[in-house]
């Protein structure tokens, strides 16, 4: 077979095995959406591994559209970006990049995506990240006001402890939070789908 027509097959073959990984977690109805996201790299992964980040410009392409079609709204932003960070990971093994640069560089675009989703949603479904937090701030208060409640009388040192607590419950300081968790995940997602991608390839 020649070398174009093989480029061509088998990137065809990965794009289907990334639409049927869209596919099963749109018929889930999302169920596994969390565990989908640490696997729709790796056909990526492994196509840009073997041809280079030239030849896997069109198949990132392919399944940008790919994911319109069989993903859901919430999911199209994160099926282009895992399939771009599979793209980014496989070309570092094309290259024969030190494979610790390269976990170094996965990680931080998955940091980068993982801080971008909340703003890219906030955006397209027009919520407010500022009202999600104050949501969040007063819940937990309404949480320690039923803790209060339930203890029946509080000794001075737990109301010392609750009014240290409630102080610290900010808008700012739960976005602040909010970030660094953000962070924390895309990190973890980063070294989880570079691991995966090791073990299969």
């Amino acid at each position: 077979m020649k070398e174009s027509t093989l480029k061509i097959t088998t990137g065809a073959m990965f794009i289907a095995i990334f639409s049927i990984i869209l596919l099963l977690n749109r018929q889930t109805g999302g169920f596994f959406e969390e565990i989908v996201f640490y696997i729709l790299p790796i056909p990526m992964v492994a196509y840009s591994a073997k041809y280079g980040w030239k030849a896997s410009i069109p198949v990132l392409i392919a399944m940008g559209l790919i994911s319109i079609f069989f993903g859901t709204v919430t999911t199209i932003f994160y099926a282009v970006t895992e399939a771009f960070i599979g793209m980014v990971l496989g070309s570092c093994i094309y290259k024969k990049v030190d494979m610790t640069k390269a976990l170094f560089v996965v990680m931080g675009l998955s940091v980068i995506v993982n801080v971008l989703n909340p703003i890219v949603l906030a955006s397209l479904f027009g919520y407010n990240l500022t009202e999600d937090i104050a949501m969040l701030k007063d819940g937990m208060l309404q949480s320690i006001d039923m803790v209060r409640r339930m203890s029946g009388g509080a000794t001075p040192q737990m109301e010392q402890q609750f009014a240290q607590i409630e102080s610290m419950l900010t808008t700012e300081y739960l976005m602040r939070m909010m970030v660094m968790a953000m962070v924390i995940l895309g990190a973890l997602q980063g070294f989880l789908v570079f691991f995966l991608a090791d073990i299969i390839l």
